[in-house]
């Protein structure tokens, strides 16, 4: 899908591409431009010119600079196809050029240092993920604005995720302020995506587990979800477009909208496994369970409930695990099976412990990592 409107900062790669007279600078900057074109969703495009880099990567092998960025193209362009892990291997590679790469991969290095901390949050290493935000903000420059709306992001959702909304803001701000100056509507849209999924995850919990009868919180994620659908839509962001829908599916499920989830359910499900979203399978199948019994639908409720349970095998972060349980509970309550509904209710509460306890060291561990800097000025 083309762009719908010229993109800022698109724009500028294409007149600093044009004006170079250094040919390894020239083909560093096509390499940034192949990576902003995956992260618009324009793979293809982004592949041709990744191809015809490597093509000429190979009459010079001693060009690591250029190695550094078209490893971290590739490994955008692997994110972006599929949010998963596979991509890291690549982002790894240009984080290590850059970093024997001296003060010509700077930028580099920062902007390879603040995708693994993006990266290193959804591996659950949270640990390295507050490292390499302080990396990030240690090696960039003022200008390397890209390094630091992705570092700043990171910390904001990571402080987000961990229950500390009103600091998570401020870092959200300073993502934001970097990518309105860089012209990067893509990075825009990435930071309504984590706040709305914030919300919504964080709204969806406290039903579950605080018995919050609170629906505000849960209007405002389905507004948020809908706002970034128009926003994609109006820039012509093409990547990954099961998440929208099923992020609104849940929060759909959640203000008792069981036909409308539904609906969304069943024509983007199978797209979102394969877009990256298996890790929230249990969580996705047990809100379909739900929104089936609701409607009188038992047959139906009690096979999504048991393909649930069989996804809770795979992968899955502690915080889905356990509403996909605490979901589950429900459903099995239902149903007329009180022991296992006893079962599902026991380990969402452990897991729900387990969650509390991993968002009080995040927390420490940003707030350690991250002490000293304000983020109005990082």
């Amino acid at each position: 899908m083309a762009t719908t409107t010229r993109s800022r900062l698109l724009a500028t790669l294409d007149a600093a591409i044009k004006a170079c007279t250094n040919p390894i600078e020239a083909q560093c900057l096509r390499a940034e431009r192949a990576a902003l074109l995956a992260r618009q969703g324009q793979l293809e495009r982004a592949r041709a010119a990744i191809d015809e880099l490597n093509a000429q990567l190979a009459w010079q092998p001693a060009n690591r600079l250029l190695r550094g960025w078209l490893a971290l193209a590739e490994g955008l362009h692997g994110y972006y196809s599929v949010i998963g892990r596979d991509a890291q291997e690549m982002v790894e590679t240009a984080y290590v050029l850059a970093r024997e790469g001296g003060a010509q991969a700077r930028r580099l290095h920062a902007t390879a240092a603040a995708w693994l901390a993006n990266m290193a949050f959804a591996n659950d290493d949270m640990p390295r993920m507050a490292a390499l935000v302080r990396e990030t903000l240690d090696t960039a420059a003022p200008e390397h604005r890209g390094a630091r709306a992705r570092a700043t992001l990171v910390a904001g959702y990571a402080y987000h995720f961990a229950g500390r909304a009103e600091t998570g803001q401020r870092w959200y701000e300073a993502s934001r302020r970097h990518a309105v100056a860089d012209g990067d509507e893509s990075h825009l849209s990435a930071l309504m995506h984590n706040q709305a999924w914030m919300r919504a995850s964080q709204a969806r919990m406290a039903l579950l587990f605080d018995d919050s009868d609170d629906r505000s919180a849960v209007a405002q994620a389905l507004m948020g979800a809908e706002s970034i659908g128009h926003y994609d839509a109006g820039i012509g962001t093409a990547s990954l477009g099961s998440l929208v829908p099923m992020l609104r599916a849940q929060v759909l499920t959640a203000q008792g909208r069981w036909t409308e989830a539904l609906e969304l359910f069943a024509a983007n499900f199978d797209t979102a496994l394969t877009e990256g979203l298996k890790r929230i399978a249990p969580c996705l199948l047990a809100d379909r369970a739900w929104c089936e019994l609701q409607l009188g639908r038992t047959e139906r409720a009690r096979t999504l409930a048991g393909a649930a349970e069989q996804a809770l095998a795979e992968p899955c972060d502690t915080d889905d695990r356990a509403m996909a349980r605490a979901r589950l509970a429900q459903v099995c309550e239902a149903l007329g099976q009180p022991d296992l509904a006893a079962r599902h209710r026991e380990a969402s509460t452990l897991l729900y412990g387990e969650h509390r306890a991993q968002q009080r060291q995040i927390v420490a561990l940003l707030d350690e990592a991250l002490a000293g800097l304000d983020p109005a000025a990082a």
